[in-house]
């Protein structure tokens, strides 16, 4: 069933939201970004910045990597590895205004996040 306004097109069902959902990234897409990240991450850590400033800039940088990726389809995820922390990440930080995250800690959970996206969703 589509939405009752007329502006929009959207399938509102379960089962569009599934179609919405995305098997693959091009590898391209995923390199990208990967090289993004380590560039902002490399900045962070040179900076120095107060702790407020890099708990803000560290919490930003873990949500784009989810953000970049969200569609991702959740049934191909492995079942304890990094894009599934990912997401649980994501929601605490999204939910807890002031949850900090170390920048070792995410630079770990980014490491396994983009192998299990080259491995499971890159073509």
């Amino acid at each position: 069933m589509f939405a009752a306004n007329s502006q929009s097109s959207r399938p509102t069902t379960a089962a569009a939201q599934v179609m919405l959902a995305r098997q693959e990234f091009t590898r391209s897409y995923i390199e990208a970004f990967q090289d993004a990240f380590d560039v902002q991450l490399a900045q962070i850590e040179k900076a120095e910045l107060s702790p407020a400033v890099q708990r803000n800039a560290l919490r930003n940088l873990a949500l784009s990597l989810e953000l970049h990726f969200v569609r991702r389809m959740r049934r191909l995820e492995k079942k304890d590895d990094g894009l599934k922390e990912l997401r649980a990440v994501a929601e605490l930080l999204m939910h807890v205004a002031k949850a900090p995250i170390a920048l070792e800690f995410l630079r770990e959970l980014a490491s396994e996040s983009f192998e299990e996206l080259y491995e499971v969703f890159a073509v």
